[in-house]
């Protein structure tokens, strides 16, 4: 796919996940839960609660929190700024929680190779990446078919580190350090 605008990019792969059936959500969801899940040796993790055609899960979380790492779940600010609090439940704990996670597992629409991260275009991810330091990874939940070889971006963009589809884990980017940094 040739890089374009982020709003018309946003359509395309928003309406290509709007075509996944149930049973194609649910089988890249379970790969890319076993994919973490055989990785995890993180005490906490910074995540979020997956809309209905996002390839995280609940399910996810939910073993996360099983195995004693303690789970972190943004909810949106006035400002569109993420707070963060305790999975499942829990008083929030405010902006600056994700810094003290081990790992970031963000949404994301598609990544680039270099670690370009196409969001929703809300910002609210690349304000609070921000606020990670610079040795923890970041790692983009996807479909196959949504690491690309390139996407557009703008000087606020915060990359990410990995991308985990149902195939498997991809580090990504070689520059995120110090674009982070």
């Amino acid at each position: 796919m040739q890089p374009t605008d982020k709003f018309a990019l946003r359509k395309v792969f928003g309406a290509q996940r709007r075509e996944r059936t149930a049973e194609h959500l649910e089988l890249a969801r379970s790969r890319i839960r076993r994919h973490i899940l055989d990785r995890c040796t993180w005490s906490s993790v910074a995540a979020y609660m997956p809309m209905r055609t996002e390839p995280g899960s609940h399910e996810l979380l939910d073993e996360l929190h099983r195995r004693g790492t303690k789970v972190f779940v943004p909810s949106v600010l006035a400002d569109n700024d993420l707070d963060w609090r305790p999975y499942p439940a829990g008083d929030a704990l405010g902006v600056d929680a994700i810094a003290a996670v081990d790992v970031v597992l963000v949404p994301a629409l598609a990544i680039a190779r270099d670690g370009t991260r196409l969001g929703r275009g809300g910002g609210s991810y690349d304000r609070a990446l921000k606020r990670v330091a610079a040795d923890i990874e970041i790692v983009a939940l996807l479909f196959d078919g949504e690491l690309v070889d390139e996407l557009p971006s703008d000087d606020w963009d915060m990359p990410v580190t990995a991308a985990v589809t149902p195939s498997g884990w991809r580090a990504v980017g070689e520059s995120w350090r110090t674009l982070r940094g």
